[in-house]
């Protein structure tokens, strides 16, 4: 799905392992930390979530196990409560 051209014109696949070598190599250089592929899993299952994708079908595309499943969706819950409260404070 997602690819790359190096420097002599081929096109490689951009594997787990790659973009998150590449992204690191990127982050270090501005002088933040690295990230590991489950901050992608998480972020994915936020976007979808406040995209109001049914929670089931976030959980079953993510291959989530039931219970961090859960865990996570009660994370999620309160930290948007927490953010949509202070939007509307500020306002």
């Amino acid at each position: 799905m997602f690819s790359w051209r190096d420097s002599m014109g081929h096109i490689w696949p951009l594997v787990k392992n790659s973009a998150l070598k590449f992204i690191n190599d990127i982050l270090q250089h501005q002088g933040f930390g690295t990230t590991f592929g489950h901050s992608f899993h998480i972020g994915g299952a936020s976007f979808l979530l406040a995209q109001k994708v049914d929670p089931e079908i976030v959980r079953l595309a993510g291959c989530w196990r039931l219970l961090a499943y859960e865990a996570y969706i009660q994370a999620f819950e309160l930290v948007a409560s927490r953010h949509i409260s202070g939007l509307l404070l500020s306002a």
